[in-house]
């Protein structure tokens, strides 16, 4: 069984014109660590031993597994590597003798984020390797006492990183299992693992137009019903058009993303309700029959939601894994490369998503009008402020015949105060006490998510529990919740910082007192300078270690003070607030 497997997080250094190469290891159940300098034997005889295991790694799919399975067959790993990095050729296409090496892999990228800027979140040591990696000649002694220690860093990194998503490994392990299925099923993607379930096959023709797409016939639209029009005109049908109208008192844009409508710097108590349908898409495809149309047998899809759903009642944690085929199916529909391929039909989803959510805001402003609130409008659902218990019992009535015309079926929460920004940013408190926050400002941080964290507890601290601003940032005291992450893209050669020239793409920039600092420039092609975001004029740089260390005198404070305050304007005037200090942040 592969969730038996040995799991083994693995890192290869390669320097291609020095001819030299260096691979880390770590055990992820024993954490013993291991390295492999530019030795072929050893890594057979530590490969032979464990054929069977899973290798983990950060861009293993598209880098590391290559190097590993270019060194097994006896192909240069230093061409290998200049393939992938240099020339931009994918593994797959560098050599036959490459698919031979049987591997078992996971992926822990995010595609979006380099495992530096992971580290960066974490408090880390993100100083690059001294060693120029264009070396032309074998690395001396020292030179490769820093590459090994580099290579088993990122190693280290790559297992703290691996212990946060460990819930992504176990549910696609899940799935795997309960579907019977080869063990090699564990390199695919969420997406490619959810086609093969769904036996889905592109057609040898090409799936591109999308106008073609179909509204469906439960919609009941009176007022409203000229935006439905609007999408059946096929002149409209076009990803470039958009329609911005008013619906129910708020400027709306319907198009070919999700619904996006909402109060601007919006505050209210009691008597809110946010309705979110359970499953939008998923219920959408099944119900519609617009699931992909590569899918052989489109009844299995639902087999898998009703299953789900029967498994999420019981605690059975195999429901999170069979979540990921039913979420999956969506994004696949729009991804080329993906055998579920049909964007006819995912334009289909996401146009009749928008229209089943203004069929129900047209009903609750039918019944109500001037005497209930639309709050917002998201891609899953609708928010509504209701002057009673009697008008929120009206309301979950409009709801169930919503959801027994439609097929939907709705999930409620019971809000005694809302605070928001935009459709994107809001904190909420429900109820029974708990919160719920979305948004850059007021997001639930993680350590792999980690940016300016003291503002954002600044920010929440004031919203919830009425503590001010400047008694949240003045009492911390630890130097990591004043980081501010700075990722530096390539449209940019490098970073100047007073007179020295910094060739990092991630940065960790703290506020200064010191006149002797100064500001965080980014350089441009031509030499021009550009300041970087949300950095100070006077900033001091520590890309260190800083777990656990404590903050400087010369931090200037006042700078996270002015930036909280800031952004907490943005969401609503402080002579508003009202206090909930019976509350504590989650």
């Amino acid at each position: 069984m592969i969730k038996e497997r040995r799991r083994i997080i693995i890192d290869f250094e390669v320097l291609s014109k020095a001819n030299f190469w260096i691979c880390c290891m770590k055990d992820y159940k024993t954490q013993k660590e291991h390295t492999i300098i530019n030795d072929r034997e050893e890594l057979l005889r530590v490969f032979n031993k464990n054929k069977d295991s899973v290798w983990v790694g950060y861009n293993i799919r598209g880098y590391d597994q290559w190097i590993l399975k270019a060194i097994v067959a006896g192909i240069d790993p230093c061409k290998v590597s200049d393939m992938l990095i240099e020339h931009k050729v994918s593994g797959w296409k560098i050599d036959r003798k490459l698919h031979k090496i049987p591997l078992y892999i996971f992926e822990i990228s995010d595609t979006y984020r380099s495992l530096k800027e992971l580290e960066l979140f974490m408090g880390e040591d993100i100083r690059e390797s001294t060693v120029d990696f264009n070396l032309n000649r074998y690395p001396n002694n020292k030179e490769i006492d820093e590459l090994v220690s580099y290579c088993m860093h990122d190693v280290k990194m790559t297992f703290k990183v691996f212990e946060q998503v460990y819930y992504r490994y176990e549910a696609q392990i899940g799935l795997i299992e309960y579907f019977n299925l080869d063990s090699s099923m564990i390199n695919k993607t969420e997406a490619q693992l959810s086609s093969y379930i769904l036996q889905a096959k592109k057609p040898n023709y090409e799936r591109n137009y999308t106008k073609d797409f179909r509204i469906i016939d439960t919609l009941n639209l009176n007022k409203y019903k000229y935006i439905k029009n609007w999408y059946e005109n096929y002149n409209n049908r076009d990803f470039k058009k958009y329609l911005r109208v008013n619906v129910y008192g708020i400027e709306t844009d319907f198009g070919w993303g999700g619904l996006h409508s909402a109060r601007k710097k919006y505050e209210a108590h009691d008597f809110i309700v946010n309705s979110d349908v359970s499953s939008f898409y998923p219920s959408i495809m099944i119900e519609y029959g617009l699931l992909s149309r590569n899918v052989k047998k489109p009844d299995k899809y639902k087999e898998i939601r009703d299953t789900r759903i029967k498994f999420k009642k019981e605690n059975n944690p195999i429901e999170k894994s069979l979540k990921i085929v039913l979420n999956s199916a969506y994004g696949a529909c729009l991804d080329v490369n993906n055998e579920l391929y049909d964007p006819q039909q995912g334009t289909a989803i996401c146009v009749n998503g928008q229209l089943l959510l203004l069929d129900l805001i047209e009903k609750v402003e039918l019944e109500f009008g001037d005497k209930a609130i639309f709050i917002q409008g998201n891609t899953d659902g609708v928010m509504f402020k209701f002057n009673s218990k009697e008008d929120v019992d009206r309301y979950l009535e409009i709801c169930s015949n919503w959801c027994k015309r439609t097929g939907m079926e709705l999930e409620h929460d019971f809000i005694k105060k809302i605070i928001q920004k935009d459709v994107n940013n809001y904190i909420y408190i429900k109820e029974d006490g708990q919160i719920k926050s979305k948004g850059a400002y007021v997001k639930k941080l993680s350590i792999i998510d980690n940016d300016l964290p003291i503002v954002n507890k600044a920010i929440k601290e004031k919203l919830i529990n009425n503590i001010d601003i400047e008694t949240t940032i003045n009492n911390a005291t630890d130097l990591i919740d004043f980081q501010k992450c700075v990722k530096v893209t390539g449209k940019y050669s490098h970073v100047v910082y007073g007179k020295d020239n910094i060739d990092l793409k991630v940065l960790r920039v703290f506020a200064s007192k010191s006149i002797l600092d100064s500001a965080i420039m980014k350089v441009k092609p031509d030499g021009k300078l550009e300041k970087i975001s949300y950095t100070p004029d006077r900033a001091f740089i520590d890309n260190g270690n800083i777990i656990g260390k404590k903050v400087p005198d010369y931090l200037d404070r006042n700078w996270y003070i002015n930036l909280a305050k800031e952004r907490l304007d943005s969401f609503i005037p402080e002579d508003t607030f009202t206090l909930f200090d019976y509350l504590d942040i989650l």
